[in-house]
């Protein structure tokens, strides 16, 4: 969910309250530009190098006008000029946050290198000094693909270990431990890259639960009423108040006392908690109002969408196949029990259906407990051959059936089973809008927790209407490509 953040205005700017992560920042962008200046022309040397010298034979070099590599040599600098400025174009060196900030870079680069490949095979025809060989541009591209996303990486770790150091970032304490004062806590222990270091919170109750990334880093630092003995002894250097039933008194001393001591401040519009969807604002005739745009999934989407899930879902089927086949032989003669487990679930519009997987549990392991979630290691209720399946995720490949069918997505909220879907829509306020889309094989929350956000519906939720707010094919795919490298690494799976 977005928060919403009200500014104080202090003597000094923003921007130089800021100036210290904005050198980082850009420091580390001109190191990337560098760095592309560099890529771009040994692209141009290996594309020259697989053109005239790796696939021709030498005695054909008088049959190739454009075979000297002075030639290219010369109009480098025009090359270059041109990759550069459409890395701009494309958006490469903004700064990108979240837990797909890799793979939206990786996408930048892409883009990028076609947009300047095609603006070279055009400055080709209109300017006769470039070189006219086509299959020296066209070997440039996935050279200069490969050279710039390894060189990103390596430089995108050199910033992170810098800014996990803390190096340029705000010492930062939240007032208030209410779902909007965790999630600022968690977005900075997830996303350095913010600007911020969270040391610890302010509040006078002691919080029932706490947010998946936040339970191992949670510190109280005391009430409210020693905030200032607890900012001068931590070295706090901004403060979030995201609590709204902190008396006015109280808060006037904060505001003056961060205003004296040029302390960073920021309030959470904690009083209207609009879930039904994304806020904006409005003025009527000097009257500040606050909308709500609802939340909505239109049919056109639905259909984009659903032909996307075809495309990708049929060759996954045929590529996967053998691995099915050799899975269902291994269920079926490891314990007694049919080889898929079959569950009713709930979809779209509330529509059920018979969700499948391969069976990993014994097969009367809910006999006595009934509906459970998987939320600790589940060795005594799976086989052997199913404790590696639920590990390794690949219990699930039979869900390819589901999603050809058109029963789920590849990418969606998960789908809960009948008993939790009715239990959680009559506690929690618009669960059901998650049915606005099809259920999905893994999904924003998924990658945002996995596992351990299973027993934790409102922020699932909140990642859920998140995704079907903010959805594109290109959001599916890198959420797809995400779950690929979580699965691999086993993270979070019981």
């Amino acid at each position: 969910m977005p928060i919403i953040c009200f500014y104080f205005k202090y003597k000094k700017s923003h921007e130089v309250e800021q100036m210290s992560k904005n050198r980082i920042n850009f420091i580390f962008t001109i190191l990337k530009i560098a760095n592309d200046i560099f890529a771009v022309a040994l692209s141009f040397i290996i594309a020259y190098e697989m053109k005239f010298r790796w696939l021709i034979h030498i005695s054909d070099v008088k049959s190739y006008p454009d075979v000297y590599i002075d030639m290219y040599l010369h109009v480098l600098w025009l090359l270059v000029f041109i990759w550069i400025f459409s890395f701009i174009i494309s958006g490469l060196y903004k700064e990108y946050g979240g837990p797909l900030k890799w793979m939206d870079e990786i996408t930048s680069i892409g883009k990028g290198a076609v947009f300047a490949t095609i603006l070279t095979f055009t400055f080709t025809y209109a300017y006769q000094g470039l070189p006219q060989s086509r299959y020296v541009i066209a070997y440039s591209l996935p050279a200069a693909f490969v050279i710039l996303v390894i060189s990103h990486w390596f430089i995108n770790k050199i910033k992170k270990f810098v800014l996990n150091h803390n190096i340029g970032n705000k010492k930062a304490i939240i007032v208030g431990v209410n779902s909007m004062g965790q999630e600022i806590a968690e977005k900075m222990l997830l996303y350095p890259d913010m600007g911020f270091n969270y040391i610890g919170s302010i509040s006078n109750i002691t919080p029932d639960k706490l947010r998946y990334h936040l339970k191992n880093h949670y510190i109280n630092l005391g009430s409210i009423r020693e905030f200032k003995r607890i900012i001068e002894t931590t070295g706090a250097e901004a403060l979030f108040i995201a609590v709204d039933d902190i008396d006015q008194r109280m808060l006037n001393n904060i505001i003056l006392y961060c205003k004296n001591n040029d302390i960073f401040l920021r309030f959470t519009q904690t009083r209207y908690q609009f879930k039904t969807g994304s806020t904006d604002f409005d003025d009527m005739d000097g009257i500040p109002l606050i909308g709500v745009t609802y939340i909505s999934f239109p049919k056109y989407f639905c259909f984009i969408k659903r032909l996307f899930d075809i495309i990708i879902v049929i060759p996954l089927i045929i590529i996967t196949s053998p691995i099915m086949l050799i899975l269902a032989l291994l269920v079926k003669f490891s314990s007694r029990g049919p080889i898929l487990y079959k569950q009713i679930r709930i979809t779209q519009h509330g529509r059920e259906f018979w969700f499948i997987k391969f069976r990993s549990m014994y097969i009367d392991a809910e006999d006595k407990t009934g509906p459970t979630y998987s939320t600790t290691d589940q060795k005594d209720r799976t086989t052997k051959i199913g404790n590696f399946l639920r590990k390794s995720s690949l219990d699930e490949l039979p869900q390819f059936f589901n999603v050809l069918k058109g029963d789920m997505s590849l990418v969606g909220p998960r789908p809960e089973r009948p008993f939790f879907h009715d239990k959680f829509s009559k506690e929690i306020q618009n669960w059901n809008d998650r049915l606005l889309v099809r259920g999905g094989m893994t999904g924003w929350a998924q990658i945002n927790g996995r596992a351990e956000l299973t027993t934790e519906p409102l922020e699932k939720l909140a990642y859920d209407l998140y995704y079907i707010e903010n959805w594109s094919l290109m959001f599916d795919l890198k959420i797809m490509l995400r779950t690929v490298a979580d699965v691999i690494q086993h993270k979070n799976v019981y």
